[in-house]
């Protein structure tokens, strides 16, 4: 639990007290807690001059000028402040900090102090050319770990409404290509916090007369632009900093920047340094060189409703019986026949190989894709049948395809199953139980199936909502099995690092892996879904995208027009390089 927010119980007339005077002290100019810190001078307005100029008062910026545009109001807005909620800002002045244990550092004019009843907190701000550097120390006078503590460093106001955001990949690769939407307005699955677990601490912003970065330099903390309420046409926006990890009676000290730079300067431009450091710290670890396209091959679907079908496999067109063995007979050699027409498509499109989906079929719709192939036999039992032959017709199946030299691949769930009632429901599960989950279920299908192709699907926290699992867990599968391509689901920037996630060009017309990616592994790559291969005006993005080594996931077990538009794309793709070289 974060250390500002503490189980307190109070009063009620208390708390009514407290939000009370909440309106005052938001008005009012407080000090800093702990402090005496006397009243700023008058903001005053220093001479025009080209690149950065900013001057620190007792309680942070007073003033800041990027070639002669002025990005703050008043002092009020230079302030370093505690970001934190209206009820505990009550609450500081019900309970008035107490004195520190901390000795307070050697006071310089270019740093700021805030003193609490757990530590105290100082910035120091430093010019660097066109950024201002800042060092934030954190020290910690208490018995307890603070998971983080959040401060508003300063709140620029700029002088129309920005472009920009985190190099965020976001759900369905919507993420970053450039600053091209107003800061806060792009899709919802890209929050505004660059949380360095999950991508480069970074936030981009272009406000049409300059640009800035607003950059974790030492990659340990998380940045932040939320939007304020107080900005009037969404121009003004707090920069905020979370410090996590502070020990006990401890200190630690956290690096962030500001770094401007013309209209349309690229986060290459001000933060490359940055990039460089994070792909250092967590680097590029997937070693799949074939990039040719991947089939999908859905053996089930909710739109097949057949009684002796209650698995709703597709095969005659859902026109099954599995109720007999003469059934399960005739459902074996239709399985098997879809196989052979699957690996013909496959081998004429040059596909490298398939994912099958629904080998445990999809009886209970609420809950598919189950994800789990050690439940094919439980939920699924039909697949097992041997028809008085030696193997079961699931690894039947499974054998055409590696004896036509194509890869082999399943579709995989992080969430655990529980039988409730005789209906398999997926059990939310933590970052280390969906570690194992997803190793348990690869070792399963690599062993039985030979399969080196995993699509992970629901890979949040919840089988519904949730954030996405850190990107440590692909790491750890990763590393476990270095010779398989993980596909997952939600993505988020790091996940490149290790996976392959999927974007859809069929829904979302994502045509390509995400630039912000790209920046920090230029080597990274998606797998699109295109099972109509492409639209004529994107053409030439998907074919820079198959060029650049993004693969392509088409519909595998029967031949369309989407397949050979996938053909000649990859042919496309081959003679343009091969014209390169």
């Amino acid at each position: 639990m974060p250390f500002d927010a503490p189980k307190i119980f109070l009063p009620g007339f208390i708390v009514l007290f407290a939000l009370g005077i909440f309106a005052s002290i938001c008005s009012a100019n407080a000090q800093s807690p702990g402090t005496q810190a006397k009243t700023a001078p008058a903001y005053q307005s220093p001479p025009v001059k080209q690149g950065l100029n900013f001057s620190v008062g007792d309680r942070g910026l007073t003033s800041l000028w990027f070639n002669g545009q002025s990005l703050l109001r008043s002092n009020q807005e230079g302030e370093l402040r505690p970001w934190k909620s209206a009820f505990r800002v009550a609450l500081d002045v019900l309970f008035p900090p107490a004195s520190s244990s901390i000795s307070p550092p050697t006071k310089r004019g270019d740093t700021v102090d805030l003193s609490y009843p757990w530590g105290r907190v100082s910035c120091t701000y430093d010019k660097q050319g066109d950024k201002i550097a800042m060092r934030i120390e954190v020290s910690n006078a208490s018995a307890k770990e603070i998971d983080q503590v959040s401060l508003r460093l300063l709140e620029l106001n700029f002088p129309s409404t920005p472009k920009g955001g985190t190099l965020e990949a976001g759900m369905f690769g919507f993420g970053f290509k450039g600053p091209d939407w107003p800061l806060h307005r792009g899709p919802e699955s890209i929050p505004s916090v660059a949380d360095p677990r999950f991508v480069v601490p970074i936030v981009g912003v272009d406000y049409g007369t300059g640009a800035v970065d607003f950059c974790g330099d030492d990659l340990e903390s998380s940045v932040d632009t939320p939007y304020s309420t107080n900005s009037q046409g969404k121009t003004s926006y707090p920069l905020v900093v979370t410090c996590r990890d502070i020990k006990p009676h401890a200190s630690k000290t956290f690096n962030v920047s500001l770094r401007f730079g013309p209209s349309g300067s690229r986060v290459q431009d001000l933060s490359r340094d940055v990039l460089e450091r994070y792909a250092k710290k967590y680097p590029f670890e997937v070693n799949w060189k074939d990039r040719r396209p991947i089939g999908a091959i859905f053996l089930a679907g909710p739109q097949i409703n057949v009684a002796s079908n209650p698995r709703r496999w597709i095969v005659n067109f859902g026109e099954i019986d599995v109720t007999n063995d003469k059934g399960k007979a005739a459902f074996r050699a239709a399985l098997l026949k879809l196989a052979d027409n699957s690996v013909q498509v496959l081998k004429d499109t040059g596909a490298q190989g398939m994912i099958t989906w629904d080998p445990e079929g999809e009886e209970f719709l609420g809950d598919a894709y189950y994800g789990d192939p050690q439940l094919v036999s439980t939920l699924a039992p039909e697949m097992e049948f041997k028809n008085d032959g030696v193997k079961s017709v699931i690894d039947e199946y499974f054998e055409k395809f590696r004896a036509a030299g194509l890869r082999t691949g399943v579709c995989i769930r992080p969430q655990q199953i529980a039988m409730i009632e005789g209906r398999p429901v997926h059990q939310d599960t933590d970052d280390d139980h969906a570690t194992e989950v997803i190793r348990e279920r690869i070792a399963y299908a690599k062993q039985r199936w030979g399969c080196t192709l995993f699509y992970v699907d629901s890979t949040t926290t919840a089988v519904i909502g949730g954030r996405s699992y850190y990107p440590d867990v692909f790491k750890a599968v990763a590393g476990a099995s270095p010779d398989v391509l993980l596909i997952p689901e939600n993505e988020s920037m790091r996940y490149f690092a290790y996976s392959a996630p999927l974007n859809s060009y069929m829904h979302h017309r994502v045509t390509s892996t995400p630039a912000g990616a790209r920046m920090v592994y230029p080597k990274s790559f998606s797998v699109l879904m295109a099972p109509d291969g492409d639209r004529p005006e994107d053409h030439d993005a998907l074919l820079s995208a198959v060029r650049h080594g993004d693969i392509l996931l088409f519909n595998g077990w029967y031949s369309s027009d989407g397949v050979g538009k996938i053909k000649k794309l990859y042919e496309e793709a081959s003679i343009v390089s091969n014209r390169d070289r």
